[in-house]
Order: C-alpha cells, then sequence, then structure tokens
C-alpha cells in the first residue's frame, strides 16, 4: 500500500449496481454494531469497493437518511488509508443510532467491525514514536 494514498472513495471504490449490492448481501458475512451494519465479501483479485444503505424504515426521512450516510462515508474515507485497495467488497448499513451516536463512538464501532473483518491494516507508529501518554482531566 502506498504511503501516499489519499483519503477518497473514488468512483472504482464504490458499490454502483444493485446487482453488487445483492451479492454482497447474499453470499456476504454480517456483523453487526449498535448503530450500524456491515456486511463483507471477499472478494479476492477485485478492487476494495464499499456501500452504504439507509433505509426509511431504519433510519428516518430523506434528511436522516442523507445524514447517516454522510456521517459513515467520512469515517470510511478517514480511513481509507488502511484499508486494503483489494479484497472486499463492503456494505455499511445505519441503523437509527447512526444519526445520534458522538462520532467517536460511531467511529470506533465501525473501525473494530472493519478489524474484525480483516478489512482494516493496523496503524504502524515510527520506531522513535514517543508513546502516547493519557491526560487526566484537571
Amino acid at each position: 500500500m502506498p504511503a501516499d494514498r489519499r483519503e477518497r472513495l473514488t468512483h472504482d471504490h464504490r458499490l454502483t449496481t444493485s446487482r453488487h449490492y445483492a451479492e454482497v448481501k447474499e453470499h456476504g458475512v454480517a456483523m453487526r454494531g449498535r448503530h450500524c451494519l456491515l456486511v463483507v465479501l471477499p472478494k479476492a483479485g477485485d478492487a476494495t469497493r464499499f456501500g452504504f444503505i439507509a433505509s426509511k424504515r431504519g433510519v428516518g426521512g430523506a434528511v436522516q437518511r442523507n445524514r447517516a450516510r454522510r456521517r459513515l462515508r467520512e469515517i470510511v474515507r478517514r480511513r481509507w488509508p488502511r484499508i486494503p485497495e483489494h479484497g472486499f467488497w463492503i456494505v455499511v448499513i445505519a441503523s437509527k443510532g447512526a444519526l445520534t451516536a458522538p462520532h467517536e463512538q460511531l467511529a470506533s464501532e465501525l473501525e473494530r467491525l472493519l478489524a474484525s473483518a480483516g478489512a482494516l491494516l493496523p496503524i504502524h507508529l515510527p520506531a522513535d514514536a514517543p508513546p502516547a501518554v493519557a491526560q487526566t482531566p484537571q
């Protein structure tokens, strides 16, 4: 994976047809979190692609659905350099909790689900980096 890989999901990295979504749903493995459902289909040799779903019944009206999809897309976009370029088709299905959950909680849940699917590489710190120190509130 190149070190300068940009945080951008291009058209080539998006699931675009209903046939692709149906294939992931039918043959993929589902992993449930409190705020979203991740369905992962290993696709060796194919570019990693993402799709995002927020249904009216599961999330709400158009504004809420768009907000939920935007939040989930942004979390994936920021982690894009750590996601393998090839090998996975992933559908992220939002639930109502994706609207109200704090960003940190939603991001950590999605990271946990991606890591358990094997679709998130660990963070590599330089060997000379100082250890992270937890700050205590004053």
